[in-house]
């Protein structure tokens, strides 16, 4: 069984590595400035034919599909460990609170210090890491875990939505508007300064993958069985939990608190590679932010933020669910 699923992974790793590289490339033809392939391919190649070009391939549209691909894979293996930790397919950093923890840090930045945008991802930081602490003391000194933790989670995060809506009624309407547009997730401006960010999270997302696979796939049989193979289960939970915080943290603070991706990417991921391979996950959430910011830009005739694009997917995706569930009657 173990190496079906190797093999499995083997085989969609590549195949997704490809499709994301095609995005990211196939992102700088898009736009009102055309770009010919003989000009992208001089301007990485060092000679671009004008200032103009290089300026939007290699400043504009490149790297924000990187910071789209890395974001996505961010939030998409944060939504997996968390959903295999918890065992419950609604579990995600959005569903139990850590999202809305870094949008209120990010919101009391800017509307209470008056900070800008780039100063919003540290109060965002600071702000998950805050719920990440309570729901991390939640499953190690209260015993906490499954419907019990998402609940404490939905809690905070109402909690939090509640500050957040409280804030922006006690402020003038241009700091309230700067937090709105926030809120909802963009990636308007984001680009190689985000970059080195993301790329830590990768190198992390690797090592736990690497390093804890097994811990997790025996985590998948019950906590009993578990520790009955050798598995420490409380630190083991711990400290993945405690990943996924920091998976999901790093894509709030480059990127917005982008709804839905971490909720969804994973079952995406499952359906269709029948995998839970964090990377494959990754990838598959990568990928779907970076269609979701193309749809963003250029679908309509006016630009949205490309959070309002995902929290309209993720809608349709959680009636799907239930329909599939056979939840709702018709």
């Amino acid at each position: 069984m173990k190496n079906s699923r190797v093999d499995k992974s083997a085989k969609w790793l590549p195949l997704l590595g490809a499709v994301s590289l095609v995005l990211v490339a196939g992102s700088a033809f898009f736009g009102e400035y055309r770009v010919s392939l003989a000009d992208f391919g001089n301007t990485l190649l060092g000679n671009p034919p004008a200032p103009l070009t290089e300026f939007f391939i290699m400043q504009r549209r490149i790297p924000r599909a990187l910071v789209a691909l890395l974001a996505g894979m961010m939030l998409a293996a944060s939504g997996s460990l968390l959903q295999q930790l918890l065992r419950n397919p609604l579990a995600s950093p959005d569903i139990i609170g850590i999202t809305n923890g870094a949008s209120l840090g990010g919101c009391l930045v800017i509307l209470i210090f008056g900070g800008s945008l780039a100063d919003a991802s540290g109060g965002a930081l600071i702000g998950a890491a805050c719920v990440s602490v309570a729901l991390l003391v939640a499953v190690r000194v209260f015993r906490l875990s499954g419907t019990k933790l998402i609940l404490l989670g939905v809690g905070l995060a109402a909690l939090s939505t509640a500050l957040i809506n409280y804030l922006l009624t006690q402020v003038f309407v241009p700091s309230a508007q700067i937090a709105q547009t926030w809120l909802v997730g963009s990636l308007q401006g984001r680009g190689w300064e985000e970059v080195p960010w993301l790329s830590a999270g990768v190198v992390l997302l690797i090592v736990v993958h690497c390093g804890f696979d097994r811990e997790l796939r025996m985590l998948q049989m019950g906590d009993d069985l578990a520790s009955a193979l050798g598995v420490s289960v409380g630190k083991v939970r711990a400290l993945l939990f405690a990943v996924a915080a920091i998976l999901a943290a790093l894509a709030v603070l480059c990127a917005g608190p982008i709804g839905f991706i971490a909720l969804v990417a994973p079952h995406i991921s499952q359906s269709m590679t029948g995998s839970r391979n964090l990377l494959v996950c990754a990838l598959s959430g990568g990928i779907l932010l970076m269609l979701s910011d193309l749809a963003a830009q250029y679908l309509l005739p006016v630009v949205l933020p490309v959070g309002v694009v995902t929290i309209v997917f993720g809608g349709g995706f959680f009636l799907w669910m239930l329909f599939k569930q056979g939840r709702v009657s018709v």
